[in-house]
């Protein structure tokens, strides 16, 4: 049985076209995400706020992953600020939720391989060589209206 020539090219031809690829993959591409330090706090409120009472409404967490393939991203450590400030917005939106004006003492968690758990006050992330992870949690508070000072009696004469 013989091929006839320009079957065979034409089945040429659509294999070639249809086995090309792009050696190049899609590069990574990393929004800039900025901390909301006036209402985010790793420890106490600070600022205006700081002399402020406030009411504990509960505990807020929040978790953000990220892709860490790229091997042209050489400082992760700035890669998982970027996402612990992202994190810490999430935190903010779900203390929002239960009405709170703020979030404090945010700590990162990470889970150990022995099934416990460190929190640190700094960003740390855990990464598995594909995606990244990091997981937030704090306190969301409400501030207190500050009583206003009441008029002091007039002394009677």
């Amino acid at each position: 049985m013989r091929i006839k020539p320009i079957r065979f090219g034409l089945v040429f031809i659509l294999f070639w076209f249809g086995g090309c690829a792009s050696t190049e993959l899609p590069e990574e591409h990393h929004d800039h995400f900025v901390f909301p330090e006036y209402r985010v706090y790793i420890e106490e409120p600070t600022g205006k706020a700081l002399k402020a009472p406030y009411k504990v409404l509960g505990w807020v967490r929040s978790k953000e992953s990220f892709p860490t393939m790229e091997q042209a991203v050489v400082n992760s450590e700035s890669l998982c600020k970027n996402y612990y400030n992202k994190a810490a917005r999430q935190l903010l939106k779900e203390a929002e939720k239960v009405k709170a004006d703020a979030v404090i003492k945010v700590r990162s968690i990470v889970f150990m391989m022995d099934g416990t758990t460190t929190e640190y006050p700094t960003p740390e992330c855990s990464d598995d060589g594909a995606e990244g992870e990091i997981l937030l949690r704090g306190i969301a508070i409400q501030f207190l209206p500050t009583p206003s000072p009441s008029p002091s009696p007039k002394p009677t004469p």
